[in-house]
């Protein structure tokens, strides 16, 4: 059931709480933001009929939750978890694409590749470490989406969340009270 006006509205509700996640002051919060944009980034897969990104997405989701709670018991995650979702992602790409859907792509591996990066990364309690780590697989999930022709704000959602990212690595980490009073006494 293809929509595309259906999947741009997911996405861009996925926009604005993608955005909101890297403006927030604790790990907690980036997780409950980036869990919630995660489902409407699904709902737009759904309406773009790209099942593997949809599923990968729902992994990513579980992901997304299972940090939030280890967070709010102020805990590491232990490293099986990341291994078991990592593991996941990748069983469920060769479910979809291999078993049930019967097609696979090369261009495929980036969005995997993004999916495992972000498992690991979400498992770093160090939100400055988070924010600076996040680049990387949101380019890869930016350039999967613009080569399989997702719908357009799908693809836009990663690149304001791209944008956010950096602003808010410029407002909590390099333009912050403390490096412009060391910038004004120089």
């Amino acid at each position: 059931m293809e929509n595309q006006t259906l999947a741009l509205i997911a996405s861009f509700i996925g926009m604005l709480l993608v955005i909101c996640s890297y403006f927030t002051r604790k790990k907690e919060g980036f997780l409950l933001f980036q869990a919630l944009c995660i489902v409407f980034l699904i709902i737009s897969y759904f309406f773009t009929v790209q099942f593997f990104a949809m599923v990968g997405l729902a992994v990513g989701l579980l992901r997304s939750l299972t940090y939030f709670y280890y967070e709010k018991k102020e805990k590491d995650a232990p490293i099986w978890v990341p291994l078991l979702l990592a593991g996941m992602t990748l069983a469920s790409y060769f479910v979809i694409n291999f078993v049930i859907l019967g097609t696979s792509e090369p261009l495929d591996v980036l969005c995997l590749i993004a999916l495992v990066g972000y498992v690991f990364i979400f498992r770093v309690r160090n939100l400055k470490l988070v924010r600076f780590l996040m680049p990387l697989p949101t380019v890869l999930s930016i350039l999967f989406n613009l080569l399989t022709d997702a719908a357009i704000f799908a693809t836009l959602t990663y690149v304001f969340e791209l944008s956010a990212n950096v602003v808010s690595i410029l407002k909590y980490h390099v333009f912050t009270k403390k490096h412009l009073r060391k910038a004004e006494e120089k």
